[in-house]
This record gives C-alpha cells, structure tokens and sequence, in this order.
C-alpha cells in the first residue's frame, strides 16, 4: 500500500530529526551547527511533504469507500428471506499465497517474459496464480537505479525478508529490524549505562540520562544471482514460485548470515559483528583447556556482557557446529556430561544458535574458533524493505571459479536485489571468546 509506505518513510525521517537533536544534547545541550539546522530543516520540509500526501492518499480512500457499490446479485439468489431477489452475495476470500510466494512469483514472471513488456509479465501472472497476482504485476514500478529491474510492492518484499529470520542466525537470536524506506536512518546510540543515586536536601541530583551519542546506517546492497532452467520455466506446474522464492531466500541469507557475523565494514558492505565488538570484550580461551577451565571461560564470556548493565532482553550464544557438539559431548570425572542442556539447544539458560559462518580454521594453527554472547535486540539492522527483481537470459555468472553462460546452459539468471546496513546500539551489549580451539 502506498499510505503504508508513505508512514514508514514519514517514520525514518522524524527519527533522524531526533537523532540531530540527540547529538547536540549529548554534547551539553549545545546549540545545532550551521551544517546541522540545515539538515533538520530540509528533513522537516520532507516530513511536511509526506504528511500531505498521506493526507492525500487518506483523502482517496475514504473517496473509494463512499463510492463502493454493493456486490449485484446472481441470478436466482435471493436475500435474507424477503424473496425479493435484490440480496447481495458475499466476496469469496482471495487465496493467501505462502510468505514470500509473491516474490517468486513476480521473479518467474520475468524470467518467463524476458522482463522487459510488463503488460506480458501481469498476463503470464494473471493464467498463472489469477487475477489479484495480475494485478500486483501490472502495477510495479521500474527500479529508477536498476536497468530492467522491478521493486516488488513493500509489503510483500517484508514478507520476503521475514523468512532470512530463521536462516540468518543474526535476525534469528532476536536482532532488531528498523524501517529504513529512504535508504538511511540517523539515531541515538547508547555509549553507557545510567547514573542513579540517593541525596539530601539542596544536594544536586545526579546525572539520571542514559549516556548517548547517535549512529547512522545507509543502506548497502545484497545482489544474489540464482540460475533456473528454462525448461522448468517452459513447463512450470504448481509449486514452482515457491521453489524459485526458496532459492532467492537461501542465496540472500548464506550471504547475510556471513556478512552480519563476521563481515568487514566498507561504504558498499555493513559491518559484522565482530568488527564492532569493543576490543575489551573480546577475550581469548585459556590455553591447554580442560573442564574448569571451559567453565571459566564460558562464564567471563557472560559476565563481560552482564556487568555492562545490559537489558538482557534477547541474550543467545552463536557458535559453530564443532563447538557445540564438544559442549555437548564433553564430561566430568564421573563420565556425565557437563553441560546436558546443551542438547536442548541451550548453554545454561541462555539459547545456542549454530551456523557454519562461525569458522573452525581460524588462527595459525587453522584450528580455531570463535564464540558470541549478547543481547541481540542491542543489534541493529536497517531494512529498505524493498525487494528488487531482474531477469536475464544471456548474462553469465560465476559458479565457485567456474564462468558459465545463461545462454549456453539455456537457463534463466534472476537477480535479487535487497538493501540494508547494521548498527550497535550499545557496543557493550556483546563479547567475544575467539582462539578456541575445542573440538569433539
């Protein structure tokens, strides 16, 4: 819907208003920079701007809703009892395609039609899925940056992004998504925690606010690249959308899960995680291990985070698979495992998230590892929510070091593009334990 847009671009550009205005308090409640009161007040003509044309779309639906006229009946339907004749038939509820659906299906109707007539392309939809997917075709707008490319409406491009969550260990441990439908976002950031205390008559009070400064992100863009055989567009049966949108979503998040983790922060990549953890919580694994010490560890690993003073609202740990299965598998004197509920998933009361992005090969000795604790919601991503499809037939792409042409393989490439960036809103929120070199 484009109200509903409308709102989130209105969102964005108040919350970076209120990042201006943060920075400036933080700094004893100095006065905004030149620089800076001209930033705010561009931002508030924009806001100015979407507010009237959310008046406007406001406007336009209350006009469609007094213009609606009732559903004429069918022959032979009568109403409620007055055999009349004149009663009304009620819509039959339009079919709700699986999460996500709508981005395969927009991407196979692409591939199908070359991309390049969209009247084809909401035909091919229309024989195919019905008339509400015709529809939604028909109705896309043209990437204005992306030659041939389509943005899929907004809110089934969040639908698409909502099914990362469970492959993304990031997204997965409880990462907070933030609207970001103009491509950047300023905000406060928290640099410590809040300072409290009893005092007696005519003593001043202590400093009560958190300590904050502010943080940005600008969206930086994921391309995955997913080749489908022409022969399965040719001969698409029923199901194919959904396994299109499958192979979208696993190229998209392999990419995510390894970028948010351990990624390197650069003007067209978001930072990892890693790189934003402070260098005081990142500790080293006591050498030569054994029991007590895998307990010491994983306890200093915790408590970094803990004596921070952090909500612990969505705290997790992430670790690789050789990891866990050593915690799980390791034993005490008497032969019983040292940590049983390891195997239900978690480490103490706090839950385990696995992932292959977490290497095993790290260090000199290519033998080591590394393991994450923190409370995620601290971790910030900022979505577009903005889905973008192509579609070519003669492009060529790299398959692991090997250069193959769409043309030649008769096959179809199809390129996803999505947009976000990655924030810590408190660094002290998370601690690494890197050079671990536990294994079954």
């Amino acid at each position: 819907m484009r109200i509903t847009a409308l709102k989130a671009s209105l969102a964005a550009v108040v919350a970076s208003m209120d990042g201006i205005l943060a920075t400036a308090a933080a700094a004893d409640n100095r006065d905004l920079t030149a620089e800076e009161q001209a930033t705010f007040d561009a931002h508030a003509k924009e806001a100015e701007g979407l507010q009237a044309k959310i008046k406007t779309e406001e406007n336009l639906l209350a006009l469609k809703a007094s213009a609606a006229m009732p559903v004429p009946p069918m022959p032979g339907v009568t109403g409620t009892g007055t055999g009349t004749g004149t009663g009304t038939v009620p819509a039959a509820p339009a079919e709700k395609p699986e999460p996500g659906a709508m981005v395969g299906r927009v991407a196979l109707a692409i591939a199908a039609t070359g991309g390049n007539d969209q009247r084809a392309m909401a035909d091919y939809s229309q024989k195919a899925w019905g008339d509400e997917t015709g529809q939604i075709v028909a109705n896309m707008e043209q990437a204005t940056n992306t030659k041939g490319g389509y943005l899929v409406d907004t809110a089934y491009s969040r639908d698409f992004i909502s099914l990362l969550r469970p492959r993304v260990v990031i997204r997965q441990a409880g990462a907070r998504s933030v609207p970001m439908p103009d491509g950047n976002i300023t905000m406060r950031k928290q640099t410590g925690s809040t300072t409290a205390g009893y005092v007696g008559e005519r003593s001043p009070a202590p400093v009560t606010d958190l300590t904050v400064s502010t943080l940005s992100m600008k969206a930086k863009t994921l391309r995955a690249l997913v080749p489908i055989t022409n022969q399965l567009i040719r001969r698409s049966s029923f199901g194919v959308d959904t396994m299109v949108r499958d192979d979208l979503v696993t190229s998209a998040a392999i990419k995510e899960d390894q970028q948010f983790l351990r990624g390197v922060a650069s003007d067209l990549a978001p930072a990892g995680l890693l790189s934003m953890i402070p260098a005081g919580n990142k500790l080293t694994m006591t050498a030569n291990p054994t029991l007590a010490t895998v307990r010491s560890d994983m306890a200093k690993l915790k408590l970094r985070v803990v004596n921070a003073n952090v909500p612990l609202s969505k705290c997790a740990y992430i670790m690789s698979p050789t990891v866990q299965s050593f915690l799980e598998n390791i034993t005490d004197g008497n032969g019983n495992k040292a940590f049983p509920e390891v195997a239900e998933g978690r480490f103490g009361i706090y839950p385990i998230l696995v992932t292959t992005s977490v290497p095993n090969n790290l260090g000199a000795g290519g033998n080591e590892s590394e393991i994450y604790f923190g409370d995620f919601e601290q971790f910030l991503i900022g979505d577009t929510y903005q889905v973008t499809l192509a579609a070519s037939d003669s492009a060529a792409y790299d398959d692991n070091g090997t250069l193959r042409s769409a043309f030649s393989n008769d096959e179809t490439l199809i390129r996803l593009i999505e947009e976000h960036d990655t924030q810590l809103r408190y660094d002290a929120a998370f601690a690494v334990l890197q050079g671990v070199t536990w294994a079954p």
